[in-house]
């Protein structure tokens, strides 16, 4: 992988193609390999430009719309927010099929391109190294609900776990019948014994939402959480909670 200082140098030798007057909205970062590949997701034009060892998946947008003022004022939004979300997300996954990409945060805006080249520039190793690391894995969040409850999943996912998700290694403190939490308890540490990291969610404002965790694992022990939450399933039917399995997906919860 290069360093930020050859990324610069590989940069600033190539001619510059981008729009004049745009702002750039950065959706995710891949291998080189993935460069010039150009796809349109809910009416916008994504396109994957080269940057020393990387590729960068990005969208030219009007900069008044997408200044600081403007976003933080369409963030208490819902629709907007949302329409935002799944583009992002339609967009890594289009382009991943490609190849491997990690994610960026939601709207991760820079004012014109030279922002984003210096950005890049200075980040470039620790994008390359978070590459490496969460290319290849997958996230997948389980959902535990005692009693009445609307399902999860209705909202777009990032605008839902967008500024939520937390580190967290710790259980949490379960209520309940000695036996439930006991099940509780052993789903968890199930859970926690194949991921390789989490994050903690706050849960839906359903009645009923016991704990929303999001893991990250590799591609091939997405079966063992989906295992996992089917026999905890069939073990706790009898005590009124369910769990639910969502994902696959890349890891938006563990961006950088």
């Amino acid at each position: 992988m290069a360093n930020p200082g050859a990324a610069s140098r590989n940069a600033s030798t190539r001619p510059r193609t981008y729009p004049v007057g745009r702002a750039v909205l950065l959706l995710g970062v891949g291998a080189a390999d993935l460069a010039g590949r150009r796809v349109t997701v809910d009416g916008r034009r994504v396109q994957t430009v080269r940057f020393g060892s990387l590729a960068l998946v990005v969208a030219f947008v009007d900069q008044a719309a997408y200044d600081a003022n403007e976003i933080a004022r369409k963030r208490t939004e819902p629709a907007w927010l949302g329409a935002e979300a799944r583009a992002l997300e339609r967009a890594v996954d289009r382009l991943a099929a490609a190849g491997d990409i990690l994610p960026m945060k939601l709207l991760t805006v820079f004012p014109h391109a030279g922002a984003l080249e210096a950005a890049a520039a200075e980040r470039h190793a620790r994008w390359s190294r978070a590459l490496v690391r969460l290319g290849t894995k997958r996230e997948c969040v389980v959902h535990v609900y005692a009693g009445p409850h609307i399902a999860p999943g209705s909202a777009a996912y990032v605008a839902r776990v967008s500024g939520a998700a937390t580190r967290a290694t710790r259980m949490p403190a379960f209520r309940g019948e000695a036996a439930t939490i006991s099940l509780l308890e052993g789903l968890w540490r199930d859970l926690a014994g194949v991921a390789i990291a989490s994050r903690r969610i706050p849960p839906d404002p359903a009645r009923g939402a016991q704990f929303t965790q999001a893991f990250l694992v590799s591609e091939a022990d997405v079966a063992a959480l989906g295992a996992l939450v089917e026999r905890f399933n069939a073990a706790a039917a009898g005590a009124g909670h369910i769990a639910y399995l969502e994902g696959p997906r890349r890891p938006f919860s563990f961006v950088v």
